[in-house]
């Protein structure tokens, strides 16, 4: 992907990122901001006071929850609050100053209001409607720049949560620059402290046509994603990538091809996701001769042989992760755009809000120069139960062709099956040629499948090209073949 290196920037839904390695035909969205943080604002104590006592728009939070109705954040003015003694005995903690609204040039503030009394905090401050929600499980239902917003605004929050207290002296801190900094009271101390990022990479591994996936015991059944984890002292984000993937999963990656992608605000509490692409170190070995000698498949056929015998072996630390895979991109790409999957096992990945989905859909859209009707065509299509099957080559004439798998129990002959296929193909302009047959012994709760036999009317199909290509569909079976039988 040497062609990805032009510097854009980009938001993807939820949080802001930052790309530098995008290709020209990607066509990412670039939304406008949706503040200006108006840094030269915030030593102006004055100013600051002011507009907030008149003009200004407060993002309120409650702890670290957010008051959002209708998929869009609460923006209250700040006249609705109580003014004066009012808003002492409110106890309403000073105003974090976040910067203007671009569209309005109005003024935002973020106030935690938790400890507002009982009587302020009513329907008299907050819309009819509204509901307090926490940001990292509601960011799917907000619009880009909305989550950006109170992503900012909930990261500062927090960090002037736990930093009430000098770290130094324990003298209290106070405000600085409209809350971007902080300084202790004490006269004998007076250190200053400033908002802290904890930088963490998330790795976009990948071997072929293949990625790594893994999964954390407390997700959601079914839930993987990218392999992730945090910089640690003296370390730069590439070696930090290298070594987090081969901790969680045994995998090497080449550090020559690191690649960063993006990057995404976390702030839960305070972290930055820093986004990488890798690649593997495929495994050596020598390619089985004997399997084109029993049934020959031609380049396609060892392509997908060799793909498959070079995954390196996933070891997986179960202290980090549960479970890791290998799943490639066409499953992943099923999966991004809502497809039904064969299968009987839940999958899914983090949500268009994550930069680790952003990563995904970015290697996925990867495209060679050249498409052709054949990209459109699922590489395997089988039934449950026991069932004939054919392994098919399908071409444009043009030098561009794929093997396919196809498989019906409802259809008693391979030439059913092959005809079947055949004229749903040629409707798409492409070349169809039958390369074998044989059946298909598919155990759905089981997660086992079983390929063996061979066709009457097309011969034997070179099962352990079939095995192959059933793996790219079904990660979570266990898959072999057997040469005999029929």
């Amino acid at each position: 992907m040497s062609n990805c290196n032009k510097k854009r920037h980009v938001s993807f839904h939820s949080f802001s990122s930052s790309t530098n390695a995008l290709d020209n035909n990607q066509g990412a969205s670039v939304p406008q901001p949706a503040f200006n943080r108006a840094p030269e604002r915030r030593a102006d104590s004055i100013w600051l006071s002011e507009v907030f006592s008149t003009s200004a728009l407060i993002i309120p939070f409650l702890g670290s929850k957010s008051l959002v109705k209708s998929g869009e954040p609460v923006l209250l003015p700040s006249k609705n609050l109580p003014k004066g003694e009012r808003l002492k005995s409110a106890c309403i903690k000073q105003p974090i100053f976040l910067g203007l609204r671009e569209t309005s040039n109005e003024p935002l503030f973020a106030v935690e209001v938790s400890s507002v009394c009982r009587e302020h905090l009513s329907s008299e401050l907050w819309p009819e409607g509204c509901e307090w929600v926490d940001l990292r499980s509601y960011a799917s239902e907000l619009k880009s720049n909305d989550a950006g917003l109170l992503a900012y605004a909930r990261g500062l929050v927090e960090w002037h949560m736990r930093n009430r207290f000098c770290s130094c002296c324990g003298g209290e801190m106070e405000f600085k620059e409209g809350g971007h900094s902080l300084q202790c009271s004490s006269r004998e101390c007076g250190s200053s402290i400033y908002p802290r990022l904890d930088p963490a990479v998330i790795v976009l591994v990948t071997c072929g046509e293949y990625l790594l996936l893994g999964r954390q015991s407390r997700w959601k059944p079914g839930r993987y994603s990218l392999l992730a984890g945090f910089v640690e002292v003296g370390e730069t984000f590439e070696t930090a990538a290298a070594r987090e993937i081969q901790e969680e999963s045994g995998i090497k990656v080449k550090l020559d091809g690191l690649r960063y992608i993006a990057s995404q605000p976390w702030p839960f509490p305070q972290s930055l996701m820093v986004g990488f692409m890798a690649e593997a170190e495929e495994k050596q070995l020598s390619f089985p001769k004997f399997v084109d000698d029993v049934v020959p498949v031609g380049n396609e056929g060892l392509r997908v042989l060799m793909e498959n015998t070079k995954l390196p072996t996933i070891a997986v630390d179960t202290k980090e992760l549960e479970d890791a895979r290998w799943i490639h991109r066409s499953y992943l790409k099923a999966v991004l755009q809502n497809q039904p999957l064969n299968g009987n096992r839940p999958f899914s990945v983090p949500g268009s809000h994550a930069v680790a989905n952003f990563l995904m859909q970015w290697w996925i859209s990867y495209q060679k120069n050249t498409e052709w009707g054949g990209d459109e065509v699922s590489s395997v299509e089988i039934d449950e139960g026991v069932f004939k099957y054919i392994l098919i080559r399908v071409s444009d004439g043009k030098g561009n062709q794929k093997l396919v798998v196809r498989g019906n129990k409802r259809m008693s002959y391979h030439a059913d099956i092959f005809n079947h296929t055949t004229d749903k193909l040629r409707a798409l302009k492409l070349q169809v040629e039958v390369l074998g047959g044989g059946r298909i012994d598919h155990h759905v709760t089981e997660r086992v499948i079983l390929v063996y036999g061979f066709s009457q009317a097309y011969g034997q199909a070179n099962h352990a090209v079939t095995v192959a290509l059933l793996k790219q569909w079904f990660p979570f079976h266990t898959i072999s073949f057997d040469w005999d039988g029929y």
